[in-house]
């Protein structure tokens, strides 16, 4: 059998071996990075079979977005210790990578579920929930009732709290049981975010556990006074009490092509 090292490849077969592209290989040589270690009489040059850790290192490292330049840099200077320092560092980063698509995930379970109140739910149907307490960061309190106002909080909202899209967090408004009693529903209180498992608790808002009035509102946001009579009423026939803070988060956003489609989730707390 002949030695690993002396079995030779040509771009074609060693881009195969690999499973890229031909066109790889012939830029990674073009630049530098990575070119055949063989070069015959006649001028034809071939990789080695132990070029290929080598290469599926090269590879690896792109698949983490490391720049050709900070590869090239490595494979200019390369060492045990720069291996070792480098390879820290990529831990580093996958274990954030990994952080986030957990975070991801988990939205997106929710987001799957909320989708199931449109497609299973009765909308116009009013219920009791046992929910469990929920951490929220809030936004500055809104106090203006202009929209520019509404726009600027909700902007500095998510500069503050997310560093990632404001997709990748559940998201929605409150506004107090003081003011839906006085049917006051031009001024909200805050913009909330969902915070899931937060390693600081400090500055975040406790949303209690206990008994909430769940229901549904669907159609523009001028339709939820509508939709929070029928609240009140069912708070009177059943001799219920609110407090705190209606929680508003809009449930099918991503499903709807206009605003009388749009179904708002709402919840506050009663006993």
């Amino acid at each position: 059998m002949a030695n690993k090292n002396e079995i030779l490849f040509t771009t074609g077969q060693f881009a195969k071996l690999h499973n890229i592209n031909k066109r790889t290989l012939i830029y990674y040589d073009d630049i530098g990075l990575f070119s055949p270690s063989v070069k015959k009489d006649n001028g034809y040059r071939y990789y080695t079979y132990l070029q290929s850790p080598v290469l599926e290192m090269i590879l690896t490292f792109r698949e983490l977005d490391m720049s050709i330049d900070a590869i090239k840099e490595y494979m200019d200077h390369r060492s045990a210790d720069a291996l070792s320092s480098l390879i820290s560092t990529k831990l580093i980063e996958i274990d954030e990578k990994i952080k986030e698509l957990k975070k991801i995930n988990s939205l997106l379970l929710e987001k799957k579920d909320l989708l199931n109140i449109e497609l299973f739910d009765d909308l116009d149907k009013i219920q009791i929930v046992e929910y469990k307490e929920e951490y929220l960061s809030l936004s500055e309190s809104i106090t203006d009732e202009t929209n520019d106002i509404d726009v600027s909080t909700m902007i500095e909202h998510a500069k503050k709290f997310h560093t990632n899209r404001l997709f990748n967090h559940n998201y929605g408004s409150m506004i107090s049981v003081d003011k839906i009693i006085k049917k006051d529903f031009n001024n909200y209180d805050y913009f909330f975010s969902k915070i899931k498992k937060p390693t600081q608790k400090r500055g975040l808002f406790l949303k209690p556990k206990g008994k909430y009035i769940k229901a549904y509102s669907k159609g523009d946001w001028d339709k939820l006074p509508e939709t929070y009579d029928r609240i009140l009423a069912f708070v009177i026939e059943n001799n219920l009490k609110l407090s705190g803070y209606a929680y508003e988060e809009g449930i099918n956003e991503l499903t709807i092509k206009n605003m009388d489609e749009y179904i708002t989730q709402i919840i506050i707390n009663c006993e």
